[in-house]
């Protein structure tokens, strides 16, 4: 039987699941916009099965941390990528407190899926992350969903502000860095769009390290599928990393 516990990683209320046998490696689990970490209890189960430790840490602003109307326009502008920002810098320091740990990946779903690709850019400690029904490309997809809203374009200095965190500003790949991009080709709330021009960006980079994976007649939601191409691709990272240092 799996191993729940409740407690609080630098300062983070998490929820952590331990695998029956010694943990292959970490997985930090990120939750969706308007969600918590107790509704990731099943999905967090299912990857320690698999025999990873996973943290699943609660967002700003999300369960004990804080409520808001989430889903009202005005909140939604105010705090969606304070959210996502803060989320990546906590990343950092949980990664800090899993030292003991040499694999750790992160998984996001949603505005997670935001935070894995933020956190996967800029921390060297993260060896892999899967971005489900996320964006990669930060500005793209605020200048979509701005247009689509009928909302003024950023600013230069918005654009400035947020290309400095933006994933394609700042992700490297090669040796142990990979990323896998799972969505939904009917996602209307995250919008394919902004993947697929990363991907688009990122037309240099081998498979082996970066991947899109679209699925037919999905809107948003995490699916079997998605479930399935994400055991076997940190099965690959686990691999990977063994050869290298063999």
């Amino acid at each position: 039987m799996n191993n729940f516990v409740n407690c609080k990683i630098s300062g983070i209320p998490s929820l952590i699941i331990n695998p029956p046998e010694i943990p292959r490696a970490a997985v930090l689990l990120y939750h969706g916009w308007a969600s918590k970490i107790e509704n990731y209890l099943f999905f967090a189960s299912l990857i320690s099965s698999w025999g990873y430790k996973v943290i699943v840490p609660e967002l700003p602003n999300h369960g004990v941390r804080g409520k808001l109307n989430y889903f009202e326009t005005q909140v939604l502008q105010e705090y969606f990528w304070n959210t996502v920002l803060q989320g990546v810098k906590e990343v950092e320091e949980i990664v800090s407190a899993l030292s003991e740990f040499d694999d750790i990946s992160i998984i996001g779903h949603s505005s997670g899926g935001f935070i894995a690709a933020g956190a996967f850019s800029k921390i060297s400690g993260l060896h892999s992350a899967i971005a489900i029904n996320g964006s990669c490309a930060w500005v793209k997809f605020e200048e979509l969903y701005r247009e689509k809203d009928g909302r003024p374009p950023l600013t230069d200095i918005e654009r400035k502000l947020l290309k400095e965190h933006d994933p394609l500003s700042n992700v490297n790949f090669g040796g142990n860095k990979r990323l896998l991009l799972l969505h939904g080709k009917e996602d209307s709330t995250i919008p394919i769009e902004s993947q697929k021009y990363f991907m688009n960006e990122m037309a240099n980079v081998s498979s082996e390290y970066l991947q899109l994976v679209e699925y037919p007649g999905v809107n948003h939601q995490i699916t079997i599928g998605m479930l399935e191409k994400s055991n076997e691709w940190l099965d690959n990272i686990l691999l990977s990393h063994h050869e290298r240092t063999d």
